[in-house]
C-alpha cells in the first residue's frame, strides 16, 4: 500500500546540520548577494581555478622532471599538459554539474551541493593558504618553512574562515528576513478571508 504523503524528516542534530549545508549552498550557488558576498564567492572560486590549473600540472611538470622520474624536459610539458587538460575537463564538469543541481531535490542534488561546499571550504581554509604560503617565500619541495611564510600561511587561513564565517551569518541573516516576510504574507492573506 502506498501513500501520497511523505514522512516527516529527522529532526535530529546530525540531519539538522546536513540539511543547514544543503540549504547554505543553495543560497551561496544561487542566491541574491551584495558585493561582499559577490566578491567573497568569486575570489576562492578564481583562486581554485587558478590552482588546478596552473599549479598542479607546475607540480607534475617538476615532478616529471626533477623530483620522481628524472624523464625529460619534453616528456615532463607533455604530462603536464594531459594534466591541466584532464583539470580543465574537471572544472567544466563542476560547473556544469552545479548548475544542474539549482532548485532539484534529492541525494544525488543535494551531493553536489555538498560537494560544492567542501571544494569552498578547502579552497579558503587549505589552498589559499598554501597559495600565500608559497608567496611568502615557504615551499614544501625542497622543504623550505620561513617564519615569514608561516605567518602569512596562517593569516590567510583565519581570513578564510572568517570569511565563511561571515557568509554563514550573512545566510542566517537572509533568510530569517525572508521568512518574516513569508510569515507577514501569510498572515495578511488569513486575515483577510
Amino acid at each position: 500500500m502506498t501513500s501520497a504523503y511523505l514522512s516527516p524528516p529527522r529532526r535530529g542534530p546530525f540531519m539538522r546540520a546536513v540539511r543547514g549545508v544543503d540549504e547554505f549552498t543553495g543560497w551561496l550557488l544561487y542566491g541574491y548577494e551584495t558585493w561582499l558576498v559577490a566578491v567573497l564567492k568569486a575570489v576562492p572560486l578564481f583562486l581554485f581555478m587558478y590552482f588546478l590549473l596552473f599549479y598542479i600540472p607546475n607540480y607534475v611538470y617538476y615532478a616529471v622532471t626533477l623530483y620522481v622520474f628524472n624523464f625529460s624536459k619534453d616528456v615532463g610539458f607533455l604530462v603536464s599538459n594531459l594534466v591541466g587538460g584532464g583539470n580543465f575537463t574537471a572544472l567544466i564538469v563542476m560547473a556544469v554539474w552545479a548548475q544542474a543541481a539549482r532548485g532539484r531535490q534529492g541525494f544525488f542534488w543535494a551531493l553536489i551541493r555538498y560537494l560544492v561546499f567542501a571544494q569552498y571550504l578547502l579552497t579558503v581554509l587549505v589552498l589559499i593558504p598554501f597559495m600565500v604560503f608559497n608567496l611568502g617565500g615557504g615551499s614544501l619541495i625542497p622543504p623550505v618553512f620561513g617564519l615569514q611564510a608561516l605567518a602569512l600561511g596562517a593569516a590567510a587561513a583565519g581570513m578564510g574562515a572568517m570569511s565563511a564565517a561571515y557568509l554563514w551569518l550573512e545566510f542566517r541573516r537572509i533568510t530569517r528576513r525572508e521568512a518574516a516576510e513569508a510569515a507577514a504574507g501569510s498572515m495578511a492573506l488569513s486575515t483577510t478571508r
